[in-house]
């Protein structure tokens, strides 16, 4: 759901325009940021979710220390209070707050999405049961719910920006470059 995250960016960005765009893609995409060099150690991984699997959704993420709950939450924490430090009010007094909220917005939508493979604790410490509620064992279902927050981006982040923009082609060029980005992610995503 890499473009779905994105598409909360753009909603976030619509709706709080001081905040850059490029803090928010990051801010959306913080788990699997980490996911990234862990997966290249070896610590977590992708596989398919059943022998023969491919396409939209196939994958069974093993990402007990970046998608975990307990690192999400720190993570959102964390993202918070550099915003807070970094910005120092000039992107509104709460911004360290949206900007959290949109780093923990990736685990939400990944618990919806994923199956059963999401980790209270890092490490699974405990072993507590996983978390999932399968949303791509459905791929036109989870193909629709991530196709309408893309859509949702793009629209409102257009409208945002095309409606307080006085130079019309920076806009414009501003839109069309995130439609872009969005839609783009999602094609991506849709092909696996």
């Amino acid at each position: 759901m890499l473009a779905g995250h994105f598409g909360v960016a753009g909603i976030v960005k619509a709706w709080r325009p001081a905040l850059p765009m490029g803090v928010l893609l990051v801010a959306s995409q913080a788990s699997d940021i980490v996911f990234a060099p862990l997966s290249l150690a070896g610590v977590e991984g992708l596989e398919p979710a059943a022998p023969g699997l491919e396409g939209y959704g196939s994958l069974l993420i093993t990402a007990e220390y970046s998608h975990a709950l307990a690192s999400n939450v720190l993570l959102a924490v964390l993202a918070g209070v550099l915003v807070q430090v970094l910005a120092r009010g000039r992107w509104g007094r709460d911004a360290g707050w949206i900007v959290g909220g949109t780093v923990f917005s990736h685990w939400v939508l990944d618990l919806v999405v994923h199956r059963p493979d999401i980790a209270l604790l890092p490490g699974n410490a405990g072993g507590l049961p996983l978390l999932g509620l399968g949303l791509w064992e459905t791929p036109a279902a989870a193909a629709v719910v991530e196709g309408a927050l893309v859509a949702a981006g793009v629209a409102l982040y257009a409208w945002r920006t095309l409606r307080d923009h006085l130079n019309r082609g920076r806009a414009l060029l501003y839109s069309a470059g995130i439609a872009l980005l969005l839609v783009g992610s999602f094609v991506s995503d849709l092909l696996g």
